[in-house]
């Protein structure tokens, strides 16, 4: 049987990548020889780097190149001709780096003036969760039906990430672990107020749960929740991992954990891929496109006039999609999903 090479490139946001492990499983299936390329940024690829079905990683770097085109011509030059090339980042040089590949099968979205560079310009629908846009990327390819609005869902569409056990961490059976992210690289209009976190991190952290904190420890709002809770006598109750993961040990302490409390982002996308249970906290983006795939998420989401606005900042200075979620809700929702 033919050994297919199969190039996919991811798209730029972690959580988007995630959502794009069905497509991938299905290409999995369909083509049981093929290898696998994958290009993206460092945390898209990296999530993916475990998958013994990839057999080349290349981090795409031309965005900082003074000439984004031509860095984008060499780069595929280096990456090479594959017999199938699936573009899952809409950007315009996405699709011309798949076509200067000189690949077989040029696949992907023909917005953004892309339509001339692929060759297999698949139709967009919308009003569908991003997951099912994914998946109709790779329907012809894979002999698959388009999938609508209200279309039958296949069950098999579903997230899939690979986790590790954490030889350093010993967990304690007779706690329950709490995940907390209070981060959001999109922008300041995602996150959910620090002092609302605060709140309900001291209320577990008091109350015999273990409260394990997410983030880079580049973001400032990390940063001022860090410094607040130094005031607070928390005992054993938290551990402070801000910094310190890598994307793969990201996974594998998700993996672990009996709730994940999460701003819409990419480590929320993580929890869903381990069937986590979630508390997803949603303002300015719309649930319906990047709500977490799986069935055991509750979303809070105030559904306000103005919201979905898709800012990155509130443009009316309120945040009020956000400040009306309050840490009472979170706490009682996190009981119902502990229980």
């Amino acid at each position: 049987m033919k050994e297919e090479k199969i190039l996919l490139r991811l798209p730029n946001w972690l959580g988007d990548s995630v959502m794009v492990s069905p497509a991938f499983e299905t290409l999995k299936r369909h083509f049981p020889n093929a290898t696998f390329s994958i290009v993206g940024n460092k945390a898209s690829c990296g999530i993916y780097s475990r998958d013994p079905r990839v057999s080349n990683i290349y981090i795409d770097e031309t965005k900082k190149s003074k000439n984004r085109f031509s860095a984008t011509l060499q780069f595929a030059k280096k990456v090479g001709k594959h017999d199938i090339a699936i573009a899952f980042n809409n950007h315009f040089f996405s699709a011309l780096f798949l076509y200067a590949t000189k690949s077989n099968i040029k696949v992907g979205y023909g917005k953004n003036f892309r339509f001339f560079l692929l060759n297999q310009n698949i139709k967009f629908i919308s009003g569908i969760h991003q997951v099912l846009s994914y998946m109709n990327l790779i329907s012809k390819v894979c002999n698959r039906d388009l999938i609508y609005p209200n279309s039958k869902i296949d069950d098999n569409i579903k997230l899939k990430l690979i986790s590790q056990h954490i030889k350093h961490f010993h967990k304690d059976d007779s706690k329950r672990y709490i995940g907390i992210n209070a981060s959001a690289a999109y922008g300041s209009a995602k996150r959910w107020e620090e002092k609302y976190f605060i709140e309900v991190i001291l209320h577990f952290a008091k109350n015999d749960y273990v409260v394990i904190l997410f983030g880079s420890d580049d973001d400032e709002g990390l940063k001022r929740i860090q410094q607040m809770l130094k005031q607070y006598d928390t005992g054993d109750g938290l551990i402070d991992l801000i910094g310190k993961t890598d994307i793969n040990l990201l996974c594998d302490y998700i993996a672990i954990l009996d709730l994940f409390i999460t701003n819409d982002s990419g480590p929320m996308h993580i929890a869903a891929s381990y069937e986590v249970p979630i508390i997803a906290l949603f303002g300015p983006t719309d649930s319906t496109e990047t709500s977490p795939w799986c069935n055991n998420a509750i979303l809070l989401d105030k559904k306000i006039s103005c919201a979905p606005c898709k800012k990155r900042e509130c443009p009316l200075g309120h945040h009020n999609c956000m400040k009306l979620i309050t840490p009472d809700e979170v706490i009682m929702h996190s009981y119902m999903m502990l229980s």
